[in-house]
């Protein structure tokens, strides 16, 4: 008999087909309002058709690529925005017309999204019931990785150690959106349940998250600082971006807490259990009104943090604020809160972050020799990383395999690396004036490129 293996075919159906038709009936509709709205910005090689349209492409993008299990739906985002940039024509009316500042703002925000959902979902008693396991795995893999990268990256790719320091923690960090999912799907089928896989991984990858952008903020807020003579001066920010961010997100966190408070069991009017019902304690104070204060107070620390250069403490204080707002509304409002967050994140901040991420890179201003090199300093992080992952998860009882699983889950990348990717290019055009051909503006980009070749080579 012969082997016959089905092979994956997207069909569409007839309703499916239809309502892709009123979708982009719909976006034509409202292109066209806008047009008449706004003008000439509208319009190809304008600034907001551009953003436009990188969203809806990026969206269908994700939706074709999710039909792929396990494909992650970010991968179909992420290679949208860079067709749109290095396709000739679709470049010139799409992507070269993205307004710089208007990017960065933008991925500003979704950064602010991710960090806030990472906080809520901390779960702070998990976390100090599996300290010592959860902390060898959140620290020393990301540890290793980031060291073999900078210590690699300054021969490969002849950059200054600031960068390599910043390519070291950029490459770090894993993404939960991707392991996340994948592990709890896992887990619903009894897969590594007894022995505690899925809570050590998810609770360590909560911490590696926090660990890797406080790293790369803190090494970030020495590349224009160095570049401008004034290394030594910036050497007492890192201490400070760490205590000072931390208490200020923890500040900010309990005032929110306490301004929007849990919801309180009441009795029922005729004398019954006093978990009959439930009633806001502060009318109005609903998880999309929670939603919306956390985030607006977590973009205020975000961007109050990039005008003082002090980008590290400032992610760090976001996560440490949502996580204490969590710890004072509950588990339950603060699930339901992280639940709107999500909404926001999957129908707009993450194709929009992808598409802008994947727009940003430019290949033309790219040699060979620097993506084959970061395709080796990925390759060899990867390396090391796997293998301290794989040390840190002994000592317990994880069989031999399930260390292994351990190890590879590990390694993808995707989500804090395009939220941070962009941020040395954004800080080096502002030191520059604008120059794009800045000795700073092109190793900013090398460094944006290695970030979303991360994405594309692990995220899979």
């Amino acid at each position: 008999m012969t082997d016959e293996r089905k092979i994956p075919v997207l069909r569409v159906t007839p309703a499916e087909a239809k309502r892709a038709l009123l979708v982009l009936a719909g976006v034509v509709a409202w292109w066209c309002a806008s047009w008449l709205a706004i003008g000439p910005s509208m319009e190809p090689r304008g600034p907001v058709f551009a953003v436009y349209v990188l969203l809806f492409v990026a969206t269908f993008a994700g939706h074709y690529v999710a039909r792929f299990p396990p494909l992650p739906p970010l991968l179909g985002q992420l290679v949208a925005g860079f067709v749109m940039r290095n396709v000739p024509g679709l470049s010139e009316a799409v992507g070269e017309a993205v307004d710089a500042r208007c990017s960065s703002a933008m991925r500003t925000a979704a950064l602010g999204v991710i960090l806030v959902r990472a906080g809520l979902s901390l779960d702070v008693a998990a976390v100090y019931r599996l300290r010592w396991p959860a902390a060898r795995l959140a620290f020393g893999p990301s540890t290793a990785e980031a060291l073999t990268v900078a210590l690699l990256a300054k021969p490969a790719l002849n950059l200054p150690w600031t960068y390599c320091a910043v390519l070291g923690y950029l490459f770090a960090a894993i993404s939960p959106a991707v392991v996340i999912p994948s592990l709890l799907r896992l887990q619903d089928k009894g897969y590594g349940v007894k022995a505690g896989v899925p809570a050590l991984v998810t609770t360590a990858a909560s911490v590696d998250v926090v660990y890797a952008i406080a790293g790369f903020g803190v090494c970030a807020g020495f590349l224009v600082t160095a570049a401008g003579g004034g290394a030594s001066s910036a050497a007492w920010r890192a201490p400070t971006q760490i205590v000072g961010g931390a208490l200020l997100g923890y500040l900010a966190g309990r005032a929110l807490g306490s301004i929007t408070p849990p919801d309180r069991a009441v009795a029922s009017p005729g004398g019954g259990s006093p978990d009959a019902f439930r009633v806001w304690e502060v009318p109005g104070e609903t998880p999309a009104r929670r939603a919306a204060w956390l985030l607006g107070m977590s973009l205020l620390i975000l961007f109050a943090g990039a005008e003082a250069e002090m980008t590290g403490g400032a992610a760090l204080g976001v996560i440490v604020a949502s996580a204490a707002a969590a710890r004072e509304w509950g588990a339950v409002d603060a699930k339901a809160c992280g639940g709107v967050l999500n909404v926001l994140w999957n129908d707009l901040a993450q194709p929009l972050l992808f598409a802008l991420i994947g727009a940003a890179v430019d290949v033309s201003r790219l040699s060979g020799g620097e993506v084959g090199a970061g395709v080796g300093l990925l390759a060899a992080g990867l390396c090391v990383r796997g293998l301290v992952a794989f040390l840190a998860a002994g000592g317990g009882q994880l069989a031999f395999t399930e260390r292994i699983f351990v190890a590879i889950a590990w390694m993808p990348k995707a989500t804090v690396q395009a939220a941070l990717a962009g941020l040395p290019l954004d800080a080096a055009i502002a030191f520059e004036g604008g120059d794009r051909n800045g000795p700073e503006t092109k190793r900013a980009e090398v460094i944006l490129a290695l970030g979303v070749l991360a994405i594309l080579i692990t995220a899979p």
